[in-house]
């Protein structure tokens, strides 16, 4: 059953929330920087939909609406760790406890079904026999591969991230590359909030409960360095192939909960010792 198209399709449709946030994310890790307020963020961005819906907002302002107030957050996250100087850990958990409280605090904690036309075709239609889901996601790696190899941004992501000190001397602004980065970082949430609303047909206050440590995983194992400087954005899209499949594979094998949290405690700390390996090898 694993190698049935439905089987793939299921896949590709999974991968499509996950796979947009971990892309925002390779660009905050390639900064040696870390954000794990995108889930929170997500469910936030999710409530905000729900309650413009049931306003009776058309389709276009709910998906602008939530790409917007990621953006905001993105702001709010740049700030704190670029003019308040705090870690970038402290941070984006600080931040998270904020938005998945906001999430449970605009509908009292309330999920609210989403009956719109346009959202129904962007969870369920397909375009040359891909989910658009998934068009989308690949839509996201293309404009953020673009913006890291071509433009000054992306060079200045990768130089503050390889070595910070030798970036501000050249005159790159640490600040302003820092605070683009996770403005980035925070604006795939509102556009994964899009996706996974369509996909289930609601909005829900507890999304991505729990699964926080996924991203990271998933850029990691895709060859971005913890330290920053390494890496590149379609390897996050392999990280996210492998932990997908993997989860994929143990819930067609009916392993239990348990043991898949186990299972993906166990990948995250291999990641993270072959990138320590990776490091020393060029120390």
């Amino acid at each position: 059953y694993f190698l049935t198209w439905e089987n793939v399709s299921n896949l590709l449709v999974y991968i499509s929330v996950s796979g947009v946030m971990a892309a925002g994310l390779t660009v905050a890790m390639l900064l040696g920087g870390l954000d794990v307020s995108q889930f929170a963020l997500l469910s936030l961005c999710m409530m905000v939909i729900g309650i413009l819906h049931k306003a009776g907002q058309p389709a276009y302002v709910l998906i602008l609406a939530s790409v917007a107030v990621s953006a905001v957050a993105g702001c709010i996250n740049a700030f704190v760790i670029t003019r308040m100087k705090i870690n970038p850990i402290i941070a984006t958990i600080g931040m998270q406890l904020v938005y998945r409280a906001g999430a449970f605090l605009l509908t009292n904690g309330e999920h609210v079904f989403i009956k719109d036309p346009v959202f129904k075709a962007i969870g369920y239609n397909s375009f040359l026999g891909l989910p658009i889901l998934t068009w989308v996601m690949l839509g996201v790696y293309g404009i953020l591969y673009y913006i890291l190899k071509y433009t000054s941004f992306g060079r200045k992501v990768y130089a503050v991230g390889g070595n910070p000190t030798a970036s501000y001397l050249s005159g790159i602004s640490l600040n302003k590359t820092r605070f683009g980065a996770y403005i980035i970082s925070a604006t795939v949430a509102g556009v994964a909030a899009v996706l996974l609303t369509a996909q289930v047909s609601m909005s829900l206050p507890t999304a991505g409960q729990g699964r926080e440590m996924d991203g990271i995983a998933m850029v990691i194992l895709g060859g971005v360095s913890l330290t920053g400087g390494k890496g590149r954005v379609i390897g996050t899209l392999l990280g996210v192939l492998i932990i997908s499949v993997l989860a994929n594979g143990m819930t067609l094998l009916s392993v239990p909960a348990y043991y898949q949290m186990l299972i993906k405690g166990m990948v995250l700390i291999l990641a993270v010792y072959v990138d320590s390996l990776r490091g020393n090898k060029y120390n």
